[in-house]
């Protein structure tokens, strides 16, 4: 089998990842020249010339990170097969008819989306969780330890965006006064509980969004696929304002008495609405972020609810960096590490000040399962699992 691997929009060091991973595993694997659109458009021009690279380099497989509609059509044009890795949920590209074609096939690593695709009418749809790369994390931690000599950069720390831009508030000044109780409502019902149960979803109901539309005119959806506008505007919009509330709440919460770091990329937003949280600058995924984790004491993940099944790629890098991980509650994540001794969970704020205090004065405790959770992440997800499980299920489903 040979591979073609795709990069979209930007370049990712996942993509390199899992063409590195297809070699290892013996396979040919080259990465395309270029990049590609994920946007939902299609171009003549990016499929012919996908096309031509396909029949010159004798590519049989297709594999991008998110779903690209160009390759998925090259790819049937071409007669070959096209898999599509998702980072990220809730995703809602794969909702347009190139998804439901037979060569197509998703990967995700949310349990509820698989089941929302499958239902969709995607006709091939596996689970896998997040990876990490076998073989360059244990070169950066080695690196990183020579840095940080067994000290610690931060006591708390957290890598991410805040989502202060979200489509609710994009169109909060359009969203009549006499409904905004009533988002508020839901807002108050869903923030704050970790408990796995989704409070956000099928909430606010199809009328209530025409409503809108009927009554403000400047409001805008830009939902461009095949779904809902509500289940778009949920998704980009309410779990998006949850995530940003929470987020700045427990950052502010824990700093009033322990030393508390973000990165972001958010920082007009940080300096607005943060207190006495120091503020890093945006950190690219890989060795810097690697640094950050290994550094801290404690790595704070405070789940985006849109996730409602998988385990984010943030909670795979921090334990691949041999850090110590306290997150939200996820029941899947709970599936794939043991709780209090590979991963720490936090279910209310009550819980998450609880276990910070604890942790922060029981350093054996701490690093032992940090060591738990990176001994885990490397042996079973793998750039090399996954692709392994990924051409194993190919083949299985060909047969």
């Amino acid at each position: 089998m040979k591979f073609l691997v795709i990069q979209a929009l930007w370049r990712q060091s996942s993509v390199t990842d899992m063409a590195e991973a297809l070699r290892d595993l013996g396979y040919e694997a080259e990465e395309y020249p270029e990049l590609l659109e994920m946007a939902s458009y299609l171009s003549d021009e990016t499929v012919e010339e996908l096309m031509n690279y396909i029949r010159e380099h004798q590519i049989q497989v297709i594999i991008s990170l998110y779903f690209v509609m160009n390759a998925a059509l090259a790819a049937y044009k071409s007669g070959i097969k096209y898999v599509s890795v998702l980072w990220d949920a809730p995703y809602t590209e794969i909702y347009n008819p190139l998804s439901k074609i037979d060569n197509v096939w998703i990967s995700t690593f949310d349990r509820l989306e698989r089941d929302r695709f499958t239902q969709y009418g995607v006709p091939h749809v596996i689970y896998q969780p997040l990876s990490v790369n076998r073989k360059r994390v244990p070169e950066w931690n080695s690196e990183i330890q020579k840095t940080l000599r067994g000290q610690y950069i931060h006591e708390i720390s957290f890598i991410g965006n805040l989502y202060s831009r979200n489509l609710y508030q994009d169109n909060l000044a359009h969203i009549p006064s006499n409904l905004q109780p009533y988002f508020y409502s839901i807002f108050e019902e869903a923030a704050f509980k970790w408990d796995g149960v989704n409070r956000i979803y099928g909430k606010t109901g199809s009328e209530i969004v025409e409503y809108i539309k009927r009554v403000s005119p400047d409001f805008s959806i830009p939902n461009r696929q095949d779904i809902e506008d509500v289940r778009y505007f949920e998704g980009m919009g309410l779990a998006r304002e949850i995530a940003n509330m929470e987020r700045i709440a427990v950052l502010n919460l824990l700093a009033e008495e322990h030393e508390v770091t973000l990165y972001t990329t958010d920082r007009k937003e940080a300096e607005a609405k943060l207190q006495n949280v120091h503020l890093g600058p945006p950190v690219e995924y890989g060795k810097a972020a690697a640094l950050v984790f290994a550094g801290s004491k404690i790595n704070l993940n405070i789940a985006l609810k849109g996730i409602e099944g998988g385990t984010p790629q943030r909670i795979m890098d921090i334990m691949g960096a041999g850090g110590f991980v306290l997150t939200s509650y996820c029941e899947e994540t709970a599936d794939l590490f043991e709780e209090d001794k590979e991963i720490v969970m936090f279910r209310t704020p009550e819980e998450l000040v609880e276990k910070v205090e604890y942790y922060l004065a029981h350093d054996r405790e701490r690093r032992k399962i940090a060591e738990g959770g990176y001994e885990k992440v490397m042996k079973r997800y793998t750039y090399e699992n996954k692709m392994q499980e990924i051409i194993e299920w190919i083949k299985r489903g060909v047969e």
